[in-house]
């Protein structure tokens, strides 16, 4: 699952990656983590928290602490206590880091694909709503920012963002508003995953099951 997190994560900051301070070591570490590799995942959260010694407002390396901590949470072996307060800390690093850069993509978009793949399956309390709320207006944000030259992505980061997009709505209720996303895929990129997804949604108008909206690999999304 953290891979695909990951995946969806770098694919939608991938179109603005010359906007990224932080090093790409830095962020290929927190790929191979979140796929597995702890010796990687310790290696990246290391580099961060050096980064932050230096500069505790370093918001890219703060976000990505963030998501690192929280992946910690759901795949590392501790007790149920200490896995709920680092599931907490990181989602408040993370919320930190966009209060310091609140229209930075590097740092939108990390909170942003982690909390969306993060959340499905995730007990129905309160702070699930906000979750949910945050990614979506960090996937709006990325959105908005690309939208004049939407045809200049490729399928795979297009697809990614309006498949984010069109899921969160769907899973707050916002009918109307996932519609639009989902009918903006069938257009503009027929005849592949995305579009089947769309085509598999409007048949019920409900969320997707999570392995429906999860990261389409690069050699999928044709």
């Amino acid at each position: 699952m953290f891979k695909k997190v990951t995946i969806a994560v770098l694919v939608l900051c991938g179109s603005l990656a010359a906007q990224s301070r932080l090093d790409v070591a830095v962020r290929n570490d927190m790929v191979a983590g979140f796929a597995g590799n702890q010796d990687a995942l310790h290696r990246a959260m290391a580099a961060c928290e050096k980064l932050l010694a230096d500069d505790p407002d370093n918001a890219e390396a703060l976000v990505w602490h963030g998501a690192g901590t929280l992946v910690q949470s759901r795949i590392e072996e501790m007790d149920g206590q200490k896995r709920i307060a680092l599931f907490g800390k990181g989602t408040s690093e993370m919320d930190r880091a966009v209060s310091l850069a609140p229209n930075n993509i590097a740092v939108r978009i990390p909170r942003g694909g982690t909390l969306r793949m993060a959340t499905p399956g995730m007990p129905d309390f309160p702070i699930l709503k906000t979750l949910i709320e945050n990614a979506r207006t960090d996937y709006q944000m990325a959105f908005d920012l690309q939208k004049d030259h939407l045809d200049q992505l490729g399928t795979h980061p297009l697809g990614e963002l309006l498949q984010g997009l069109a899921d969160l709505n769907s899973r707050q209720g916002k009918v109307d508003e996932a519609e639009k996303y989902y009918r903006m895929i069938q257009d503009r990129m027929p005849a592949t995953v995305y579009a089947e997804r769309a085509a598999e949604w409007m048949k019920s108008r409900q969320p997707l099951a999570a392995e429906k909206t999860a990261c389409v690999g690069c050699h999928v999304a044709r």
